[in-house]
């Protein structure tokens, strides 16, 4: 099954495991080599760390709303500040 990437561009199965085989036998495409450890930036730019104490029984309704959403809490948290500050 093709894959589109961010750029659009089309990537078929065989195309990905030619790709697999040359970055696991040590040869690089030309192009970009450079290699960031770490994860990706979720959103674009470097994400910070916000703590804050909340009662546990809305601890756990928060979860029980992000798990009904499909998303983590931190990503529920990111929705509703974004929401809030899009509304200010």
């Amino acid at each position: 099954m093709p894959i589109t990437t961010k750029n659009g561009s089309v990537v078929s199965d065989e195309q990905l495991e030619a790709l697999a085989e040359m970055f696991e036998s040590g040869e690089w495409p030309a192009g970009e080599t450079r290699i960031v450890r770490g994860r990706p930036l979720k959103l674009g730019e470097e994400l910070t760390s916000v703590t804050f104490k909340i009662p546990r029984r809305e601890l756990t309704e928060m979860d029980a709303r992000a798990k009904d959403e499909g998303i983590s809490r931190s990503d529920y948290l990111r929705r509703l500040v974004a929401c809030d500050l899009m509304t200010a």
